[in-house]
This record gives structure tokens, C-alpha cells and sequence, in this order.
């Protein structure tokens, strides 16, 4: 009996080791991907305004007459599985904020203090390829022993080579116009690695984000990362070059590229029932009116204003709060909980994590 109690009590010791080893997080974050098409759907002033693109295009594939039809037209994954299945943070019309904490309101400041778990106004200042002095949690993760060489970043952007740190953190970071970083690519990746190559390279530093999402998926069919990360830009690229219609073409293809990798993660038993997933943005843009809406920035009231969704494994399925005030800063430490690995970052700015 003696016996029999310690086995009892050293399996009940194990138990929350076992499960913190076994959950996977997936972060997905869309640039300068604004809230309001997020809750309501296109924008009757932007839809309608035939500088932007193809007014009838546009109202064909996206316009219907209430903003519950017309997000559900632009994000149909979003509203018919995450809200029902997941919790949804930043609809200001119904009374919850999210948004940064840095005073730039601009990609790099953004994803530094979503990574890294606090803003910093200080050495973070510009999207210049400067080497994040700060260390994300990813890189955190990848240095513990349970979490080594499981961590992979996906994105479109050239500037995750920065914002990473590749250099100290020796993260795998493929993104900009890199092929596959497989040791031995699969048939599938040399294949992506021809047609990137084929494709218009219409911006320097940043493909488009159909070729980040085909190497993130096979990835995770074949590579089995347990910490990923994937940046999709094409939202807040084609919305500074003021083309409304691709800049809601590229929002539901993310829509579609989320429903790809939660569908997988489900097919794929080393994922099923462990996995997380977190999608948020760096950054909101400038309200509808005059040229607000292709910028952001200081200038651009509304550019500080974020949001965020969480589905998966150990989230409720609370759908769109209607009250509470969040920050980008509170994202790392989320990861950091939810993968069961210290992060305690020396810095006043710090946030923590989310309370689902």
C-alpha cells in the first residue's frame, strides 16, 4: 500500500509536466490589419470609392447588407469556427480594447512589443534593419531544453531577420525572398521555391504571402515544429499603396491560411487537442477619412488600435468580449504561459499575460 501511494502521488507530480510538454502554439499576426473590417466587414466609404479598385469586384465578393454578413463575407473561418469556438478581443463598438503600448504605432515598434513582451521607445524607433537589442519568446523558448530546435518563424517581411535577432538567437527565420531552410526540402518546397522565384518580386523586402503560408505549412506537415511563428504583410502593404480591393482580398486569404493550419494541426495527431492558437496585428491604421485609411503612424489617430484571437487548446470559447482593455505587451507572456516556460522580462513596460 505504501508503495501503491507514492506511484499515485509521484504520477500526480508528473501530470503538469507532461502537459505542458505536449502544447504546441501557433502565433499568427496580419500587418497593419485594422479592427474595424475585422468586427464589421468592408467599409462602406472605401468599398464604394472606385479609386481604391473595382467597385463592383468589391461589392460582389464582400459588400451585403449588415456588418455581421459582410465580416463573415470577408473572414467566413473567423466567424463561423473562431468566434463560436474561441475568444475574440478589440471590438471597440461593443465596449473591448486592445491596443500598444509603444508611442510609434508602426510595424517594427509593434512587433517588438508583441514578441518581446513590452515596447521600447527607446532603441526601437524606426523599420530600419537594426538587431532587436530584446529578445522574443521565441528565442526564449528555443534556448530551454524543452523547446531546443522546435522553433520555427515564417514570414513575409525581410525585417523578421531583425526583429528575431537571427544573429543571437540562431532561429530558423525564413522569410523576405529565402527558398525552403529544410536541410533536405521537400518535392512540395523546391516546388514553392520555383514559383517564388517566378513571381514578380513587387516589393524589395517582402514576398507575397501566399509563398510564407505554403513553407509554414509544409513545415508543419513534415518539420513538426512545436513554437511557430507566421507573418503575413500583404494587408498592410497593399493598403499604403491605396488598393482597397487587394487589401480585402489579402485579408480573406489570411482567413483562409488560418483555417488551413488549424486544419492541419487537427488532421495531424501530433498537434490534435495541443495546440494553440494566437492571431493578433502590430499595429491599426488611420480612420476612412481623406488618406488616413492608407496610413498609419503618430499622425494617424486610430494607428495604435489592435486586436487579437485565441482558439485551441486551453481557450475558452468565450467569443467577442464586450468589455476589458488589452495590450500587444501582454502577448509574449500569454506564450510563455501557455508553453509552461519562465518569462520574466527586467522592464517596466512588461505586460502580463491574458487571463482567457
Amino acid at each position: 500500500m505504501h508503495r501503491l501511494i507514492l506511484g499515485l502521488l509521484a504520477a500526480l507530480f508528473l501530470m503538469p509536466a507532461i502537459s505542458t510538454a505536449q502544447r504546441r502554439v501557433i502565433v499568427v499576426m496580419v500587418d497593419g490589419y485594422r479592427w474595424q473590417e475585422l468586427f464589421r466587414g468592408a467599409d462602406s466609404t472605401l468599398i464604394n470609392n472606385g479609386e481604391l479598385g473595382n467597385v463592383g469586384m468589391m461589392k460582389a465578393d464582400y459588400w451585403r447588407t449588415t456588418q455581421e454578413e459582410r465580416r463573415k463575407a470577408l473572414m467566413p473561418f473567423t466567424w463561423n469556427y473562431i468566434a463560436n469556438n474561441g475568444t475574440i478581443i478589440g471590438n471597440r463598438d461593443r465596449g473591448c480594447r486592445m491596443s500598444v503600448t509603444n508611442n510609434m504605432w508602426f510595424s517594427y515598434p509593434g512587433y517588438n512589443e508583441t514578441l518581446c513582451g513590452y515596447a521600447d521607445d527607446v532603441n526601437i524607433t524606426s523599420n530600419d534593419p537594426v538587431d532587436n537589442p530584446n529578445r522574443t519568446v521565441f528565442e526564449i523558448a528555443a534556448a530551454t531544453p524543452q523547446y531546443k530546435g522546435k522553433v520555427l518563424v515564417f514570414g513575409s517581411w525581410g525585417r523578421f531577420i531583425q526583429i528575431f535577432n537571427e544573429k543571437r538567437s540562431s532561429l530558423e527565420v525564413n522569410t523576405n525572398y529565402r527558398h525552403s531552410m529544410a536541410k533536405q526540402p521537400t518535392e512540395r518546397e523546391l516546388y514553392v521555391n520555383k514559383l517564388q522565384d517566378g513571381a514578380p518580386r513587387y516589393w524589395d523586402e517582402e514576398r507575397f504571402d501566399v509563398f510564407t503560408h505554403e513553407y509554414a505549412l509544409e513545415a508543419m506537415k513534415t518539420r513538426h515544429p512545436e513554437v511557430m511563428f507566421v507573418g503575413y504583410g500583404d494587408t498592410d502593404e497593399w493598403a499604403h499603396a491605396g488598393m482597397y480591393r487587394l487589401y480585402l482580398e489579402a485579408a480573406n486569404d489570411v482567413d483562409r491560411f488560418i483555417q488551413e493550419l488549424w486544419e492541419q494541426s487537427q488532421a495531424d495527431p501530433f498537434y490534435k487537442d495541443k495546440t494553440t492558437f494566437i492571431v493578433t496585428c502590430d499595429h491599426g491604421r488611420g480612420a476612412t477619412e481623406g488618406n488616413g485609411w492608407f496610413h498609419h503612424g503618430r499622425e494617424f489617430a486610430g494607428s495604435n488600435e489592435t486586436w487579437l484571437m485565441a482558439f485551441g487548446a486551453g481557450i475558452p470559447a468565450k467569443g467577442v468580449l464586450t468589455s476589458g482593455e488589452y495590450h500587444n505587451n501582454q502577448v509574449a507572456a500569454t506564450v510563455a504561459s501557455l508553453l509552461g516556460i519562465e518569462f520574466a522580462p527586467a522592464h517596466a513596460g512588461a505586460g502580463s499575460k491574458i487571463e482567457f
